[in-house]
């Protein structure tokens, strides 16, 4: 009857487990994995991801999936390039199932956004190497280059807007 009684127990709790806990995270969670993976070799300043809940600077509002940035500069690189993170064909994003989703495009002098999604997951990648034009009229750029990722869980109609899906925080 004991027996009995501690399985009856051990199945309830296990089974109360299964139910609040996620066997596996989010894919827009998860995402920023495959660009810390990019870039964590670079020799860089500061990189750090997180997930969960956070604030899109391109939607200008709430977002659930994940985030990464890593600050770097020329002087750390030393010559050494940036992985290719665009999803254009023939690059490893790419042969991972990203597509560039040319809604998500922006580019300026020393900043730049690409958006790429993959399911229901988009991720925008952002690049800062701020640039300027100084007093005498030469070109000048920043040593430091940072690069931002933000993937967020979403909803792609076809031909039409994305619509996010926001969690409740």
């Amino acid at each position: 009857m004991r027996l009995r009684l501690f399985l009856i127990c051990c199945f309830f709790l296990f089974s109360c487990l299964l139910l609040t806990t996620p066997l596996f995270a989010e894919p827009a969670e998860r995402a920023c994995d495959t660009f810390v993976q990019a870039l964590e070799p670079l020799p860089h300043e500061s990189l750090f991801q997180r997930s969960g809940p956070f604030n899109s600077t391109w939607f200008k509002t709430g977002a659930f999936g994940c985030e990464m940035v890593m600050v770097t500069s020329e002087q750390r690189l030393a010559g050494q390039p940036l992985p290719d993170l665009t999803a254009a064909p023939g690059t490893l994003l790419y042969r991972q199932g990203w597509r560039i989703q040319p809604t998500y495009i922006a580019d300026g002098p020393g900043t730049g956004v690409i958006g790429m999604e993959k399911g229901q997951t988009l991720c925008l990648v952002y690049t800062e190497q701020f640039a300027w034009i100084d007093d005498a009229g030469h070109h000048q750029q920043s040593d430091e280059i940072r690069i931002r990722v933000e993937c967020l869980a979403g909803d792609s109609a076809s031909g039409g807007p994305r619509v996010l899906i926001p969690r409740p925080q």
